[in-house]
C-alpha cells in the first residue's frame, strides 16, 4: 500500500525536512536532479548524439531542471537550458544552481525552439502552483506541447508535476504540459492521479524526506494522508482466504437483481464476475424475459424470475443471501422502482447499489436517509450518476460537471457520510471512501471504456464481501484488481478491442497469478 500526499502536504513534508530535521536544501535539490537526469538517460535511444533541452523557471523547480542539466552535461550528453524568467522572484537555491551550471559550461539558449530535441524537461511550476497558467509561461507550454505532437520522436518529462496541473485535484490550470513521464519525489500527488492523461507515467524517487510526527512513522509511510493506493504485492494479503475443507456455503452467496424485459447482459455480467472472484453460490432475480439466456450462458447461478412483482420473491432470498447486487439493467419503470425501496427497506446484508438502482435512489433519496446504517451499503456511481445523487441532498446550488471534478473528494466524503456508506466513485482514477480515508485505484485504462465494465467490476466487489472481507475492504480491493485484468486484457487485446466479458476471463488471470 502507498501514500499520496497533496501539494500543500508536500510543501509541508519539504519544510519539516529543511526547517525542523535541517537536512540542507541544495542536498534535496541534488538528489532531485539526479533522479531527474537517471529517467532522462533512459529515454534516450542514441546516448550522447541526442539533444536534451531543459525549460526552467525561477523557482525551486526551475533549480532541480537546471541542476539536472548540469548533472547530464557532465557525464557529456548534449544539454541546452532555456530559462522563461517569466516571475521576477528567484529563489536561492535556483541562482544558486544557474550559477553552477553556467560555471561548469552548460549551454544556456535565449531562444525556446523544441524541435529537434530528443527529450524535453519540464521544470517551469512544480506542485505549488493554484494559478492558470499565462503569458510567458503558457506560450511555452503550447510550444513544447506541439512539437510533441509534430515529433513523434520527441519524449517530454516533466519534473514533480506537469506544468498546470493541480497537485491537489488534477485540474487543469489554464494549460497544461503533457509529458510521457514525470518524475516527482518522495510522494506520488494526489492530483496526478486524476490527471494521468497529463503525467504520463510516473515515477516516485526517494530524496530523504523527513515526516512530521503526525504525517509518518518509522517506515517512511504517510499516515496522516487520507490518499492511499494498493499495488500488485498487496493483493496476495488482502484476498480472502480459502480453505480445504469449505465447501459451496462457506465461500458466501451473492444476490444479484439485475435486467429487465429489455435488459439481460446486466446480470449475467455481474453474477460471472462473482462466482470468478470465488463467491461459492449466485442467484439471480430478473425478469422472466432473461430466463433462456441465463440458463445458456450462465447455468451455475441459481434463477428466480418474475413478470409484475418482484417483492413476492423478497422474503425468503433477501434472508438467504450474503450480500446483494441491487440495480444493474433493471431501468427505471414503476416495478424496479418498487423493487429498489423494498431492497433497501428490507434487506439485512450488505447492498451493492448500482446502475439504475442509484438513478432511483438519487430520485427518492429519503430511502436511503431513512436506512442508513440498517445494513452496509456500497454505492457504486459514475460521475454522472454521483452528479445527480449528490447535488439534491448537499449541494443543490452546484450542477456543473467541473464542480465535481474539482471538488470531488469532498463530494464523495460528503455522500458517504450522509448514508453511513463506502461509495465508489468511478471514473479514470476511480475513488473509494468510507467518508474516511481515500482510496485512488492506480490501475486500469481507457480500453475498459464499454458497457457492461460496471456490471463485472459489482460482481467483483460483491463476491470479496461474501467471502468476509468489509464493504470499504471489498470496494478497494475489487476496483485495484478490476483495473489490473483491464491492464492484462488490453496487452493481450488492444486499445480498442477490450470488451466487459473480457475482464471477466482476465479477473481469472489476476487471482491466479496472486494465489
Amino acid at each position: 500500500m502507498r501514500y499520496l500526499v497533496t501539494g500543500k502536504q508536500a510543501a509541508e513534508i519539504d519544510r519539516y525536512t529543511i526547517q525542523e530535521i535541517g537536512v540542507p536544501q541544495p542536498v534535496l535539490m541534488e538528489r532531485a536532479a539526479l533522479a531527474v537526469a537517471e529517467e532522462t538517460v533512459k529515454l534516450l535511444t542514441d546516448s550522447r548524439h541526442e539533444r536534451i533541452l531543459v525549460v526552467a523557471e525561477s523557482g525551486n523547480n526551475g533549480g532541480d531542471g537546471v541542476a539536472a542539466a548540469r548533472i547530464l552535461h557532465q557525464r557529456g550528453y548534449r544539454v541546452e537550458v532555456h530559462l522563461l524568467e517569466g516571475i521576477t522572484r528567484q529563489s536561492e537555491a535556483y541562482k544558486k544552481q544557474v550559477e553552477l551550471a553556467r560555471k561548469a559550461g552548460v549551454s544556456f539558449v535565449g531562444e525556446l525552439n523544441p524541435e529537434g530535441h530528443r527529450v524535453i524537461i519540464d521544470a517551469i511550476f512544480g506542485v505549488g502552483l493554484t494559478r492558470e497558467v499565462g503569458g510567458v509561461h503558457k506560450e511555452a507550454v503550447l510550444k513544447i506541447n506541439r512539437a510533441r505532437e509534430n515529433s513523434p520522436e520527441i519524449r517530454v518529462l516533466a519534473v514533480d508535476i506537469p506544468t498546470g496541473i493541480s497537485s491537489e485535484n488534477g485540474e487543469v490550470l489554464g494549460e497544461a504540459l503533457r509529458a510521457d513521464l514525470t518524475v516527482t519525489f518522495g510522494f506520488e500527488k494526489v492530483g496526478m492521479r486524476f490527471a494521468k492523461a497529463y503525467c504520463g507515467t510516473v515515477s516516485v524517487h526517494e530524496i530523504g524526506f523527513f515526516l512530521p510526527e503526525k504525517d509518518g512513522s518509522a517506515d517512511g509511510s504517510a499516515n496522516g494522508s487520507e490518499f492511499i493506493t494498493y499495488e500488485k504485492q498487496d493483493i496476495r494479503g488482502l484476498l480472502p482466504k480459502r480453505f480445504m475443507d469449505g465447501n459451496k456455503g462457506s465461500f458466501g452467496r451473492v444476490l444479484v437483481i439485475a435486467g429487465s424485459r429489455e435488459i439481460g447482459g446486466a446480470a449475467c455480467l455481474a453474477a460471472e464476475a462473482a462466482y470468478r472472484t470465488g463467491s461459492g453460490l449466485v442467484m439471480v432475480l430478473t425478469h422472466e424475459q432473461n430466463r433462456e439466456v441465463l440458463q445458456q450462458l450462465l447455468p451455475e447461478a441459481l434463477l428466480r424470475t418474475y413478470t409484475e412483482r418482484p417483492e413476492e420473491f423478497l422474503p425468503d432470498i433477501l434472508h438467504w443471501a450474503s450480500v446483494i447486487i441491487l440495480g444493474p439493467g433493471i431501468g427505471q419503470s414503476e416495478v424496479a422502482a418498487r423493487l429498489t425501496e423494498n431492497v433497501l427497506k428490507e434487506a439485512a446484508c450488505p447492498v451493492i447499489l448500482d446502475a439504475d438502482g442509484i438513478n432511483l435512489a438519487a430520485e427518492h433519496t429519503e430511502w436511503l436517509r431513512e436506512t442508513a446504517g440498517k445494513r452496509p451499503l456500497i454505492l457504486t456511481p459514475h460521475m454522472l450518476e454521483m452528479l445527480r445523487l449528490s447535488e439534491k441532498t448537499l449541494h443543490p446550488e452546484r450542477t456543473a460537471m467541473e464542480s465535481l471534478k474539482q471538488n470531488r473528494a469532498d463530494r464523495v466524503k460528503e455522500t458517504a457520510e450522509l448514508y453511513k456508506a463506502t461509495v465508489v466513485l468511478k471514473d479514470a482514477c476511480t475513488m473509494v471512501t468510507e467518508g474516511k480515508n481515500i482510496f485512488l485505484n492506480s490501475s486500469g485504462n481507457d480500453a475498459m471504456a464499454k458497457g457492461g465494465s460496471g456490471d463485472v467490476l459489482t460482481g467483483v466487489i460483491a463476491a470479496l464481501i461474501a467471502q468476509g472481507l468489509s464493504p470499504e475492504e471489498a470496494a478497494r480491493l475489487g476496483v485495484y484488481i478490476h483495473g489490473l485484468a483491464g491492464d492484462l486484457a488490453r496487452r493481450e487485446l488492444g486499445q480498442y478491442s477490450v470488451m466487459a466479458k473480457d475482464l471477466i476471463r482476465y479477473v481469472a488471470e489476476v487471482l491466479k497469478v496472486s494465489e
